[in-house]
């Protein structure tokens, strides 16, 4: 079956273009490393749902939608939608209003016979859906029981076209290693594309357990692309394992991801190794100390970052005074916005969209004011951007140092203790 191409008005293009654009600037400047992995398969044609684990609200939307050329529409949450003004614009940028159980009063009819009808119809002119299938937001690193409504949603637009629609769902695992911080990592790992027509077969036998088996093999999908550690406490086990590793032995993003993947398949059962990570962190606790501190306390590296610490002091302060402004109201508005850690991010994203082009305007008059040419201004503003990168690296090499400091200012005899309890643990880690 043919599908006909979505057509939007073209105001509602530009419109999706001028924030395409945002987006793709602003995770660039919000994460410190941003990897996409399968990027393969965010290339497809024809009708499509995009689906994704929810650990980071708003972010996991943008960090996806900006990697697929076709524009998107949005199931959300039906809560935004109560506000007459958000209302207006929200089914004007791409949003179909979902009804989930915490989004109706008691009481209230929660029918979402639109919001199905709505996507069928999507679907049927070619368009792409996005669904963010675990329901609600949470920043932790394992997968929830996924929701049914995208499996119901592929397989009833496929039922409804004679199988030949063409309806395909794409994967997408999202990784932070802290979802709330700025200038922290994110992978996001695209999967292959799983085709609705493949459950035609169970449908006909029973539309609802075909849901459910189609659900269940999209969370299988999904935890694959992820870290799944299972639980909280596993969540916790295997960050300690992670710091311990990294600094061990460092790798490279990708292959860093891939390792706490490895771990999560192998060592989240593994109890000697909990009891010896947990003693480990439990002693350097104790201590104020940090795993960094004690895996860097005989290098080099102590007296090379005081040097750079002295010597790079002037070229930090100035980009730090530059860069400061722009940083600190998103920061500050998040704070007095006071909104469940999970919005952190997404707050000082839309925040600094506004705050840091100000910025530049404002640095620019001014330097137009104090007599430079404007070719010399665009000059000293590129060189500002270029050295705030530089002040991630300044806070690095100040962690460093204080993390080193505090070892070698402990007891040689605790320190000694603390350095065999991390080799008993690395023996072990090493080989899970």
């Amino acid at each position: 079956m043919a599908y006909r191409n979505i057509r939007l008005h073209p105001l509602l293009r530009l419109i999706y273009l001028f924030l395409r654009i945002g987006v793709w600037i602003s995770v660039r400047v919000f994460y410190r490393r941003r990897l996409v992995l399968g990027r393969e398969h965010f290339r497809f044609d024809g009708p499509a749902i995009v689906i994704i684990n929810h650990p980071s609200t708003l972010m996991d939307v943008l960090n996806s939608a900006v990697e697929i050329r076709q524009e998107m529409f949005f199931l959300a949450n039906y809560g935004l939608f109560k506000h007459p003004v958000s209302n207006w614009l929200l089914t004007r940028l791409f949003c179909i209003p979902v009804k989930r159980k915490e989004d109706v009063a008691d009481g209230e009819n929660r029918n979402n016979d639109e919001a199905f009808e709505a996507s069928y119809r999507h679907l049927e002119k070619g368009g792409v859906l996005f669904i963010a299938v675990e329901g609600v937001s949470w920043m932790n690193r394992f997968m929830r029981p996924l929701k049914t409504g995208a499996a119901r949603i592929a397989l009833g637009a496929e039922a409804r076209n004679g199988w030949n629609l063409g309806v395909k769902i794409i994967p997408v695992g999202m990784s932070y290693s802290a979802p709330h911080l700025f200038r922290s990592d994110v992978v996001v790992q695209a999967g292959a594309p799983v085709q609705a027509r493949d459950w035609s077969e169970n449908w006909h036998q029973n539309p609802t357990s075909a849901a459910g088996a189609l659900t269940q093999h999209l969370e299988n999908q999904l935890k694959s692309l992820t870290i799944h550690t299972r639980d909280e406490a596993g969540e916790a086990f295997i960050t300690r394992l992670e710091e311990v590793l990294q600094n061990e032995n460092p790798l490279p993003q990708k292959a860093a991801f891939e390792r706490s993947q490895r771990l999560t398949q192998t060592a989240l059962d593994n109890a000697e190794l909990r009891e010896k990570t947990e003693a480990y962190f439990a002693l350097l606790e104790k201590h104020g100390l940090s795993d960094r501190g004690i895996c860097e306390v005989q290098s080099t590296k102590y007296e090379v970052r005081l040097a750079g610490l002295v010597l790079g002091f002037p070229v930090f302060a100035a980009a730090y005074i530059f860069w400061f402004l722009p940083c600190y109201l998103p920061w500050l508005l998040n704070k007095k916005m006071n909104l469940y850690i999970g919005y952190s991010a997404t707050v000082k994203v839309v925040a600094g969209m506004l705050t840091f082009p100000l910025a530049l305007w404002g640095w620019y008059r001014l330097a137009r004011v104090g007599g430079l040419e404007a070719g010399w201004a665009w000059a000293a503003l590129s060189g500002f951007v270029v050295l705030g990168y530089f002040v991630d690296i300044y806070q690095d090499w100040w962690q460093g140092w204080q993390a080193v400091r505090r070892v070698r200012r402990e007891k040689p005899e605790v320190v000694g203790e603390v350095k065999m309890q991390r080799i008993k643990l690395l023996a072990i880690a090493i080989n899970a």
